[in-house]
């Protein structure tokens, strides 16, 4: 039997991660200095508190969570969650997923069918363009600036297609500390997304598995909240949370909240691809937040990161030429760096691994037919002080080579 004659239309064009096959292509590189990927640094795992939990809940809730759990999530979970968030939910504005991803697949799966136009930020998470380009959605990019998506590009791209006859079913943005661009979109221009959204029937669906790890700087309410108090009544915005970069991505829970009649439609796909998220994890996690013990982890985890992110923004200040720009974020886990427009990223991913160094290029980032190739996310969440100084040094001297 040879399978690729049977694979279906969508499978057999189908792309796999590029961050994946990017970070696995230097996997065997001794001594690498690696700025590639998105993972928190295992320093942070509140190992010790999820040890214990897992050991009380499997003894004395193993009859409940080792058992089918419910497909749109444990109720004692969404009850902590809903304290958690500190206004006014209802458990059937949620569910719980395995993973963001699975949430956004569910969003999109309700609301896309080929050929559909999803608007997204340039760039946006390559990881989320995959699964959007699974659904055969048309994906189309808007640039943005220091305070998000740019209002007059973002009214030009809708008028265009729908002059064009298409059709636009959503914007997803993930509006702080963005990744891979680092930035947190201004409260103002939050405003002016959701008014000229709620103006064109555009829902909105909110990635936020970052805006908790703030370093720096007062928080901005979400999306999804300054939809619900400033534009009240409106279900134009869906948000998804993510623990992955707070507690561990190992433990594949994370959930959405939004319109009623939309969270039963992702419940009942999560029926037919996962059928219940993972139960023993949703009920330690239900019992992490219940004993109180989120807020000083969260503090614990700013206060690790916050020297590493100064240290590489310290060191790309030192050593890169004059000529690259970067961001500066005041938390998250990304910086993006922007070169001069005759230098291609892809190309110096090569010769930065032949230095020991990596990175993504940044032209992964956009829809297939709209990159940027002068571009590059840097990570300084999973290395070494060490590590960071001679892994950008390293960067400048191959970026200040190429410039002479």
């Amino acid at each position: 039997m040879h399978y690729p004659d049977s694979f279906s239309q969508i499978t057999q064009v189908m792309k796999s991660s590029l961050i994946r096959e990017l970070v696995a292509s230097t996997k065997n590189i001794p001594d690498l200095i690696s700025f590639a990927g998105g993972f928190p640094s295992p320093a942070t795992f509140p190992v010790q508190q999820l040890a214990e939990l897992f050991n009380e809940v499997v003894k004395n809730e193993g009859s409940d969570v080792l058992q089918y759990g419910a497909s749109e999530g444990d109720i004692l979970l969404k009850e902590q969650l809903m304290k958690w968030e500190a206004y006014e939910l209802k458990p059937e504005e949620m569910v719980i997923t395995v993973g963001a991803t699975n949430a956004i697949y569910y969003y999109a799966r309700c609301l896309i069918n080929p050929g559909d136009v999803i608007l997204c930020e340039a760039p946006s998470f390559l990881g989320t363009l995959v699964t959007f380009d699974a659904l055969e959605a048309d994906c189309q990019s808007i640039p943005m600036d220091d305070e998000g998506i740019i209002m007059d590009a973002l009214d030009l791209k809708v008028k265009t297609l729908r002059q064009q006859k298409k059709n636009i079913k959503f914007l997803y943005i993930i509006p702080d500390f963005h990744n891979p661009a680092g930035i947190s979109y201004s409260l103002n221009r939050r405003k002016e997304i959701i008014r000229f959204c709620i103006d064109n029937s555009i829902p909105i669906l909110e990635d936020n598995p970052y805006s908790r790890l703030r370093f720096y700087g007062e928080p901005l309410p979400t999306f999804y909240r300054v939809a619900r108090t400033d534009f009240a009544p409106t279900n134009i915005v869906t948000e998804i949370v993510s623990f992955s970069k707070i507690l561990g991505p190992g433990l594949r829970i994370a959930y959405a909240k939004g319109d009623k009649e939309l969270i039963e439609k992702m419940v009942s796909w999560q029926q037919k691809v996962t059928i219940t998220p993972d139960c023993v994890a949703e009920r330690v996690v239900a019992r992490f937040l219940e004993k109180g013990l989120m807020d000083a982890h969260l503090k614990n985890i700013c206060e690790y990161y916050r020297p590493y992110l100064q240290k590489m923004l310290d060191e790309l200040e030192k050593h890169m030429p004059s000529s690259v720009h970067w961001t500066k974020p005041e938390g998250g886990i990304f910086l993006w760096l922007t070169l001069p427009e005759h230098i291609n990223a892809d190309e110096l991913f090569i010769e930065a691994s032949q230095h020991k160094v990596s990175f993504i290029p940044g032209s992964k980032f956009y829809p297939e037919g709209q990159e940027k190739f002068n571009t590059l996310r840097l990570n300084f969440t999973y290395s070494t002080f060490e590590q960071i100084e001679k892994g950008v040094r390293s960067l400048a001297e191959l970026l200040n080579a190429k410039l002479k």
